[in-house]
């Protein structure tokens, strides 16, 4: 008996330690994910309350709005009819005080140089074969001029004569590019005579051209009729133009005439 061998068998269970290993894998992944989805709609449920909220407080709230509006509305068209009323009650050019007369026939003067300025231009533009527009041009122009001395006259008669008046007409351009702005004074010793003066005898206009825009350029005096402009070394290299460039500014844009 005690020789007798015993016999056993050896049995290799890892495929099913295995096995049940990735079961149990899968419920856990499982059981996360009904975790997450369920976590979304929670979020999704939540995000359709808030809009559902914000629509029903708008709701609530316009009504309200509405009545506001509408009140705006009164008042704008109250204030509209108010302006209207007032301005059905502005007084008529006869009735305007002295000083307010003559701004507007000042500014009437402005109007009518910048229109003789136009024709000129127009005038020097215009094809030389073509008589009959240029006599066209030139009756416009001299009615124009017409007009401007008869609201001088007006002018004059407006206001308390004064002496040493200068008025100043402006004429917008370019010179290589960079826009210019040419200022015509006009003297006036005596502001009763309808054209510019001066007491001693000289030129009472002359003109000067400015840079809008351009703060390292300064003025430049283009003179009287008689006069040079004088110009510096550093605006005829910083425009890239010449001397005879200022003379053809001064010749087209002074009012000279």
């Amino acid at each position: 008996m005690s020789d007798e061998k015993i016999q056993y068998d050896v049995h290799d269970y890892t495929p099913v330690n295995r096995y049940i290993d990735d079961q149990a894998r899968l419920k856990r992944s499982a059981s996360t994910w009904r975790y997450a989805k369920a976590a979304a709609l929670i979020l999704v449920a939540a995000g359709i309350l808030a809009v559902l909220l914000a629509c029903a407080y708008y709701l609530y709230k316009k009504p309200h709005r509405l009545v506001s509006l509408s009140e705006i509305e009164k008042k704008v068209i109250t204030n509209e009819d108010r302006i209207i009323n007032a301005e059905r009650k502005l007084p008529k050019d006869d009735e305007i005080n002295t000083s307010t007369t003559t701004n507007i026939l000042q500014d009437r003067i402005n109007e009518k140089d910048l229109e003789i300025a136009k024709l000129k231009e127009e005038l020097e533009n215009s094809n030389n074969d073509d008589l009959e527009l240029k006599q066209k041009l030139e009756e416009e122009k001299i009615k124009v001029e017409q007009e401007k001395l008869d609201l001088q006259k007006k002018l004059m008669e407006k206001k308390q004569v004064r002496t040493n008046v200068i008025h100043f007409q402006y004429v917008e351009g370019e010179l290589n590019g960079s826009k210019i702005s040419v200022t015509t004074r006009l003297h006036y010793d005596d502001p009763s005579n309808l054209s510019p003066n001066k007491k001693d005898g000289s030129d009472p206009i002359n003109c000067y051209v400015t840079f809008p825009g351009r703060d390292d350029l300064s003025v430049v005096e283009l003179g009287d009729r008689s006069e040079e402009p004088i110009i510096s070394k550093y605006h005829l290299e910083t425009l890239n133009v010449s001397f005879n460039d200022f003379i053809n500014l001064k010749n087209n844009k002074c009012q000279f005439n």
